[in-house]
């Protein structure tokens, strides 16, 4: 894809569905570029949370196109994501106020557990909505829904999944791909780490860093916001035709539910 002023050359980068490019200027000079992404980019980068934002531009057919500084790094492995860095970033990213205020003034409304249930059920492909097997756990999803106080609702990220996550050369960590951020309980994210990512004897200690109490309370949220962890997952995934980490996502998640279902 080459655009009209002969300046940047923009090459598909696999697996962003599409929308996301890595962007070639004559010079050698390399930008990492993405369509329609987000308008809380600038302030993901003065928080260090996202890389640094260089230039948007609206392009003829009506679509935003952003161009970020290109990272020379490596994506993080499942086994890279106990780390206490991430922790940290998301700490940074839920209590930040400034960027919670913006999506706000971007129109973004709160999201109780309900509502997160709503947006599955609307947004999934039609052949999940009718799978038996996911429908059993959206029911019984409804009949536990944890509660809910709109004071600790902040802004979550929403997709955590490790190739979303870039390691610099220098050692810093970026958190990218800021397509499925909302406002709603910060347990939306943090469940998603401990079920993909933390073994069960190390979510006391990931917790309490964090700033959780480690209780019954909080147990029981995170076995509700697993749960739908697996299920955006697994939307995720059909959507971009990859069936082998649906299956792995359907399996994982009857898994965590056989397990930590007997302990409530």
């Amino acid at each position: 894809m080459d655009l009209g002023d002969n300046e940047l050359t923009l090459t598909p980068i696999p697996g962003k569905s599409g929308k996301a490019y890595m962007g070639s200027y004559p010079d050698g000079k390399r930008v990492f570029v993405k369509m329609n992404t987000s308008p809380i980019l600038p302030g993901l980068a003065r928080e260090q949370i996202a890389p640094q934002l260089l230039w948007t531009r609206r392009l003829p057919d009506g679509r935003d196109m952003c161009a970020q500084e290109w990272l020379t790094g490596k994506i993080l492995t499942p086994h890279d994501m106990n780390r206490k860095q991430i922790i940290n970033i998301l700490t940074r990213l839920h209590r930040s106020r400034p960027l919670m205020k913006q999506l706000s003034r971007l129109g973004y409304t709160m999201e109780t557990p309900v509502d997160l249930l709503q947006s599955w059920r609307q947004e999934a492909p039609e052949v999940l909505k009718r799978h038996q097997y996911l429908n059993s756990v959206i029911d019984d999803l409804r009949r536990t829904v944890p509660g809910f106080r709109e004071d600790h609702a902040t802004i979550v990220h929403g997709d955590l999944r490790h190739s979303n996550w870039i390691e610099t050369e220098s050692g810093l960590v970026y958190l990218v791909d800021w397509d499925s951020v909302r406002l709603t309980d910060r347990m939306f994210d943090v469940a998603h780490m401990l079920c993909h990512y933390i073994p069960e004897q190390h979510w006391h200690d990931w917790l309490t860093y964090y700033g959780y109490k480690y209780n019954q309370t909080v147990l029981d949220k995170l076995y509700w916001y697993g749960q739908y962890s697996y299920l955006s997952q697994i939307a995720k995934y059909f959507v971009n035709q990859d069936l082998d980490n649906v299956n792995r996502e359907i399996y994982a998640l009857r898994v965590f539910r056989d397990k930590y279902g007997k302990k409530r």
